[in-house]
């Protein structure tokens, strides 16, 4: 099936060029419904909303494979989610995830520049529209009506920032102010985030947690993308302080294809002695996403070479929806 996107013709080229010319830092290019992060349903009866809890699926999505599918559907660490109710023991099962997810396509990435038989960035953003449709909802986001259709709590966004210590600042900042122009001056929006006895509004506050392969957990956590090493841990301090931008990361392991088990070993080992701290502060934890359709070398890479190679067994590492968008415009094939 070819879904195409909900946005009018030149939609996303409109705000990419914004984002571009630095008229924007950030842009939402779609929302599952117009109240996303907020929940469209009415929440929880023993829940009170003061954070919500998103995760950030950053990539440059050329293109989104399974291995990014199965990032988006994974289910956070529990303590990235004690914070975020207001009372000392979850509601129910259906509180054991995120209350929104964020597909995030970075204009401007740190070692990643725009190639020759690249996907477009519109391209791109299109065949995340699609990832975003195979994103089924948690089981609090699901209607009660089954016949009705349950779509995930989701958005398509694009940002001009190479680093994720500033990313995590400019999506506080946007989120912010989105969340607050949600909840108008004296007015509830279904009981969402109301105090059952004060009745005033209580604006959530967004918690990011960045879901992440390891290779990227790599670059976060490396001096060189620093003025020095001191300037990384300030700044990474920053990032995961609870009074400062209150990150969290999430990372799934993946075996490099070019590197030597041993090596990799080598590698993972150096990048978590420099995460020390954050590890044992449970802010960077393992995950394991566990798809039957991804392997350790999942990977955006891989189905370029396989589709330039005419390997057929690329459409194995994509969802059917994004290989038959990779077919009708003929991607990567030189």
């Amino acid at each position: 099936m070819n879904a195409k996107p909900l946005w009018p013709p030149g939609h996303a080229l409109k705000l990419l060029q914004k984002v571009q010319r630095h008229e924007s830092p950030m842009e939402l290019v779609y929302t599952s419904h117009e109240r996303w992060p907020c929940p469209r349903l009415p929440m929880h009866p023993q829940r009170k909303l003061d954070t919500i809890r998103i995760s950030i699926l950053d990539s440059s999505f050329n293109p989104p494979t399974c291995a990014h599918l199965a990032l988006a559907n994974s289910r956070p660490p529990w303590y990235t989610m004690k914070s975020g109710l207001a009372g000392s023991v979850l509601a129910s099962a259906a509180e054991l995830d995120y209350d929104a997810r964020l597909l995030l396509l970075s204009v401007r990435n740190a070692d990643k520049a725009l190639k020759s038989g690249d996907a477009t960035y519109e391209q791109r953003l299109e065949m995340m529209y699609l990832l975003s449709k195979d994103i089924p909802a948690s089981a609090s986001q699901r209607p009660e009506d089954e016949s009705e259709s349950a779509h995930a709590n989701v958005a398509i966004a694009i940002v001009d920032e190479p680093t994720f210590v500033g990313k995590a600042v400019v999506l506080r900042q946007f989120l912010h102010a989105w969340i607050s122009g949600l909840y108008p001056p004296a007015t509830a929006l279904d009981g969402i985030a109301i105090s059952p006895t004060s009745g005033e509004i209580s604006i959530p506050d967004p918690r990011l947690v960045f879901l992440l392969g390891f290779d990227t957990l790599v670059r976060l956590l490396s001096p060189r993308y620093y003025a020095s090493e001191a300037a990384m841990m300030n700044a990474l301090r920053l990032f995961f302080s609870p009074a400062g931008d209150d990150c969290y990361v999430v990372y799934a392991r993946r075996k490099l294809a070019e590197v030597e088990h041993t090596v990799q070993e080598e590698v993972e080992a150096k990048t978590l002695s420099a995460a020390k701290e954050f590890v044992e502060s449970e802010r960077v934890a393992l995950i394991s996403i566990g798809a039957d359709s991804v392997d350790e070398q999942t990977s955006s890479s891989q189905v370029r070479t396989k589709v330039a190679l005419k390997d057929e067994t690329w459409k194995r590492l994509v969802t059917p929806s994004i290989a038959n968008y990779i077919i009708q415009n003929s991607l990567y094939v030189s």
